[in-house]
């Protein structure tokens, strides 16, 4: 049976965050996918050893999680970051004037952690100017 997976969302300027708790995953067993403005969590179940266990008192698992927020605003996952770390998902995604819908998938880098950076507004300069770098999102310009 899927826990239910508490959320927290947040805005600020150019960007939604959403942070949710998910003890005893690893980050490739988390899918994140966003439909129009609809983001979903999956956790799926880790340690099927689980259930053979003699629990005393069980107040929590490893899994599986789900959970399905409506988003404030239309965001684009296809330049969404996402990190995992300390079982906590942090999942950064820039605000669009469309929705752009997609699944953000994790690999993971360290024990118990994982991330998927695609910068968030932002495009390699080379592709702007031939340089290497970091530059300003199309359709916006350098601060002064």
């Amino acid at each position: 049976m899927d826990q239910a997976l508490p959320v927290n969302v947040y805005r600020e300027f150019q960007k939604v965050m959403v942070a949710a708790p998910l003890p005893g995953m690893e980050p490739q067993n988390i899918r994140v996918e966003v439909a129009g403005r609809r983001l979903s969590i999956h956790g799926t179940l880790r340690g099927p050893g689980q259930n053979r266990k003699q629990y005393v008192l069980r107040q929590w698992a490893a899994g599986p999680y789900r959970g399905t927020v409506e988003l404030p605003a239309s965001v684009d996952a296809a330049r969404a970051n996402a990190t995992f770390d300390n079982g906590v998902l942090v999942v950064i995604l820039p605000l669009s004037a469309e929705p752009v819908s997609g699944r953000i998938s994790m690999q993971k880098t360290g024990t118990s952690r994982g991330r998927l950076v695609r910068h968030v507004g932002l495009i390699p300069v080379s592709v702007i100017s031939g340089q290497g770098g970091r530059g300003p999102a199309p359709g916006t310009s350098p601060l002064p």
